[in-house]
């Protein structure tokens, strides 16, 4: 099914389900035990930019059916997996950032 921007919806998620299988398959490989990944169901305000384009795109984004698949792919690989809350992980990752010398995403990945 073609949508008007010209991308078939099955296509995106179909890499996007690659993408998140090399992720796993590379963590695997080099020794990882546990997993985290930001529980977004407990994201319950949406503010989103001022354009209408990327507040319809950010919401066509399927966020909980890419998490759950995400979740069932890592007790495949026999990881531990936890949800993290995301409201202040930013926050955090930027002021361990700021010790390490790390911008605030990588800190916030490595929390």
């Amino acid at each position: 099914m073609l949508r008007w921007g010209g991308f078939p919806r099955n296509k995106a998620h179909t890499l996007r389900l690659q993408a998140l299988a090399k992720l796993l398959d590379y963590a695997y490989h080099h020794g990882v035990g546990v997993v985290l990944f930001e529980d977004l169901d407990r994201v319950k305000k949406r503010r989103y930019t001022k354009s209408r384009t990327a507040n319809r795109k950010i919401t066509r984004f399927p966020k909980r059916r890419l998490l759950q698949h995400a979740i069932v792919m890592a007790m495949k690989y026999g990881f531990k997996v936890y949800l993290v809350n995301p409201a202040h992980t930013s926050k955090v990752g930027e002021k361990l950032g700021k010790e390490l010398g790390l911008d605030k995403h990588t800190a916030s990945a490595t929390l």
